[in-house]
């Protein structure tokens, strides 16, 4: 099954240790991280990334990046007036990550106000999904936000179904408030959520996935997968309720993009025309790959072996 997703977002300069004072330069974030592995898994969907970059050189490297992994990038706006943002990854011996940011002057925060000026609902509104997460929200001005809800009730409106991950970062936010409201008109608005159990602890006083999913259902989602680490997803459709175990994995390398790529494997699936279940097995089994090494995005000689033991064909 052919189809066209949206992934709205940010896409950073990642730098992550391979020794000690020595960093590699790639690029990622969370849903361009889902976009690439989406991509990679189903080859026949068109996935188009929507996002801002600057004019610089780092820019375009981050657009040729981009168009290596064969997603769109007629959506990628480009700013006069901002970069980039940059990240960097340090890793403990148990592949758990600690994080610093360069992201005040990022051009995907421009992104909403860019296309106001540039593009027509037509660009978006023949995609098949539109696929965003909490970061995407957390990083724009609050009237970009606002704008931002606007075309996503157009972009429903149309037919367009809507696919959400809060993906939860406090520091993002001015207040806890102001997060969960946007959660949960993200939320009326989706289709597909995929949080995690965690988020929904520190933000809704969730005690158990049972009080997520609750919450979702009574919000309108009519396909809930809540994911929750080492103990595996919980998914919930109209047709089938069921539990997904993780996958176990030899040794934890960077839990980096775990949830990212999880997301990227379910999508992937469920667009091939598989059932709940079948997609959650792939994406538990991608995610466990995943953090079996470094980086965000696995280089394609490594996922090579993934992809030669688990096909959507």
């Amino acid at each position: 099954m052919t189809g066209r997703v949206i992934v709205f977002g940010e896409c950073m300069v990642e730098l992550y240790q391979l020794v000690e004072n020595v960093y590699h330069q790639n690029f990622a974030g969370d849903v361009f991280n889902t976009a690439v592995y989406l991509k990679r898994m189903n080859p026949a969907v068109q996935v188009d990334f929507f996002t801002a970059v600057g004019t610089d050189l780092i820019s375009d490297k981050l657009l040729a990046a981009v168009e290596a992994e064969k997603l769109g990038s007629s959506l990628m706006l480009r700013s006069k007036t901002a970069r980039p943002g940059l990240y960097m990854i340090n890793t403990d011996c148990f592949g758990e990550r600690s994080f610093v940011y360069w992201r005040d002057s990022s051009a995907a925060k421009q992104t909403i106000a860019l296309y106001q000026q540039q593009l027509t609902l037509g660009k978006l509104s023949s995609s098949d999904w539109f696929y965003f997460s909490g970061i995407s929200l957390a990083i724009l001005p609050d009237a970009d936000r606002e704008s931002l809800f606007g075309l996503l009730a157009e972009l429903k409106a149309a037919g367009v179904k809507v696919a959400f991950d809060p993906n939860y970062r406090p520091a993002l936010w001015r207040s806890v408030d102001d997060c969960k409201a946007a959660f949960v008109r993200a939320y009326a608005l989706s289709d597909l959520a995929l949080p995690g159990l965690d988020d929904h602890k520190v933000l809704f006083n969730a005690q158990s996935i049972d009080d997520v999913v609750a919450q979702l259902a009574e919000l309108g989602v009519a396909e809930i997968v809540v994911k929750n680490g080492k103990d595996g997803a919980t998914v919930r459709t109209s047709a089938d309720s069921f539990h997904m175990p993780a996958v176990t994995v030899k040794k934890v390398v960077d839990t980096t993009a775990a949830g990212d790529s999880f997301n990227g494997g379910y999508l992937a699936a469920r667009l091939a025309g598989k059932d709940a279940k079948a997609a959650a097995r792939l994406a538990a089994a991608l995610a466990a790959f995943v953090v079996e090494h470094t980086g965000a995005i696995v280089s394609h000689d490594n996922f090579r072996a993934f992809t030669q033991r688990y096909s959507l064909n």
